[in-house]
């Protein structure tokens, strides 16, 4: 009789060692799946980072550029400031329109016109045709 009580003992030590095992088998896949899972959307998210920073860094040198042909636009447009300065400098407007009152507004209307043109052209308006 003790060997039945023994045999019993033996096989619910070998059935909860079983049951344990296939326990832990069966967490331990679902883990490794859940793993593989993260590692997956990990990766994804890593290559869209990485396609992001590549992009940051074009825009960043494409704008260093812009900003540079900028500065040199900008620096030609005052270079020509200067010269328009020192134009007005030269010439007393304020005696040539005593002197001569049609020519210089004939000249002031034809630049502003000029001017206005420009700024239309600049702002995406059609050049009319003449």
């Amino acid at each position: 009789m003790i060997r039945i009580y023994i045999l019993v003992v033996v096989i619910g030590i070998v059935g909860a060692a079983a049951a344990g095992a296939y326990y832990y088998y069966t967490d331990s896949q679902a883990r490794i799946q859940a793993l593989i899972e993260n590692t997956a959307k990990l990766k994804m998210v890593k290559k869209l980072q990485d396609d992001t920073i590549n992009t940051l860094v074009a825009d960043q040198k494409k704008f260093a550029k812009l900003n540079s042909d900028l500065r040199g636009r900008l620096d030609k447009a005052n270079g020509y400031k200067d010269v328009l300065i020192g134009k007005l400098q030269k010439h007393n407007l304020s005696s040539l329109s005593l002197k001569e009152p049609l020519l210089v507004e004939k000249k002031i209307n034809a630049g502003t016109a000029k001017l206005f043109r420009s700024l239309e052209i600049l702002s995406g308006a059609v050049p009319a045709v003449k």
